[in-house]
């Protein structure tokens, strides 16, 4: 396991202060006589030895970077005695990309490790999130505050966290309805041409680019990135053969320069699994790829890069 060095200094320091006795005020010795109960401890690793936090019984949880060599969420779960679904739900992403340099909260156990944002959130405010029933609240609620070793007195009635607190919320997941790679399997392939501004290869100027350029054999698959309903499946323009995905919060997906196309407007398609094309070379390109778009519900074009693996 690869780590980084950071300083962890802890000082021990004994201030001055005035005792009262029967004899008098007894005043304590200058701070510098209390030098020698100082304890310097020299730097550590920023990250705890995973094989360490996986034995660990206490709930322990630090930030891992994410180095070349980590390439499997469920492989950094495993090493960390926790799940690939524990982390996937306590960094809301899927990570399905794992590109050195992330920064990633890992922990020791099954749930999600919640991050309090805000003062004024409570644990009963939480747990109403998860369990609507109050027998199976105030069950679940139990469940926590043992596990987080919370006081006893948050059973009693509502108990405020702070913000920046860390809570274990034991066998929670999340259901994810995010964005994959629009062709079977894991990974883009060779971008060809990236998200913004470029030399057009056939207009010979620069214009803004709103989708990614991924090069592909002509005929491979093509799969939703995400699941909804179609609303556009033709001819169009400089994309050619085109077709649009609209997602149940409003956003749409497009995939254009197509060779074949197998949908029809109105028609559900499921992420992964229905396919809708074939990659060609139709409209304005120089050679089969799939040009592929995201847009949020203003129509506003957002880089696919950031968006694979998240909502």
């Amino acid at each position: 396991m690869r780590k980084t060095i950071v300083a962890a200094t802890t000082l021990a320091l004994i201030g001055a202060a005035v005792f009262l006795s029967g004899a008098g005020p007894i005043v304590a010795p200058p701070a510098a006589e209390f030098a020698r109960y100082s304890v310097l401890t020299p730097a550590g690793p920023a990250e705890p030895e995973a094989s360490i936090m996986s034995k660990l019984h206490r709930l322990v949880w630090a930030e891992h970077v994410i180095e070349r060599g980590d390439n499997s969420v469920g492989q950094l779960a495993k090493e960390y005695g926790t799940t690939a679904m524990s982390l996937q739900t306590t960094n809301n992403d899927e990570l399905l990309l794992l590109n050195p340099g992330r920064k990633l909260v890992v922990h020791n156990k099954n749930g999600q490790l919640y991050e309090v944002r805000k003062s004024s959130e409570s644990l009963d405010h939480i747990i109403a999130r998860i369990h609507r029933d109050r027998a199976q609240a105030l069950k679940y609620k139990a469940l926590v505050v043992m596990v987080n070793h919370l006081p006893g007195a948050a059973l009693l009635g509502e108990y405020d966290l702070y913000k920046g607190q860390r809570v274990l919320l034991p066998n929670v997941s999340v259901s994810w309805d995010t964005y994959r790679f629009p062709f079977a399997g894991f990974g883009w392939g060779r971008i060809s041409s990236g998200f913004g501004m470029r030399y057009h290869p056939l207009l010979h100027r620069a214009r803004y680019h709103d989708g990614l350029d991924i090069a592909k054999p002509w005929g491979t698959p093509v799969y939703p990135a995400r699941s909804g309903r179609v609303v556009e499946a033709g001819w169009s323009e400089g994309y050619g053969q085109l077709i649009v995905i609209k997602h149940p919060d409003g956003w749409t997906t497009r995939y254009g320069h197509l060779s074949k196309i197998y949908v029809h407007v109105g028609q559900l398609v499921q992420r992964g699994k229905t396919l809708i094309g074939r990659v060609g070379s139709t409209g304005l390109s120089t050679g089969p790829h799939l040009h592929f778009e995201v847009r949020d519900r203003n129509n506003r074009p957002i880089n696919p890069r950031v968006k694979i693996g998240r909502r």
